[in-house]
């Protein structure tokens, strides 16, 4: 018997590095939802799209490497 997906999957919301600043990225998607200048005010977003959609936050160093893990 096949294992039906549930629709309501938690996703992860992602906060990384950019040129211009820190993306808040959600997982699985292509683009960034929005770059802020800040790293403080990208994880504030971020915590309360994950909050609203359920998911985690993951915040990433400028190297790309995990800093912390917020989990929701």
């Amino acid at each position: 018997m096949a294992k039906k997906k549930s629709s309501t999957k938690k996703s992860r919301v992602h906060v990384i590095s950019r040129d211009k600043g820190w993306a808040v990225k959600r997982e699985g998607t292509s683009r960034a939802a929005k770059i802020y200048k800040e790293k403080e005010t990208a994880v504030k977003k971020a915590a309360k799209s994950a909050k609203k959609k359920g998911g985690d936050v993951v915040v990433h160093k400028r190297d790309g490497s995990i800093q912390k893990w917020i989990k929701k």
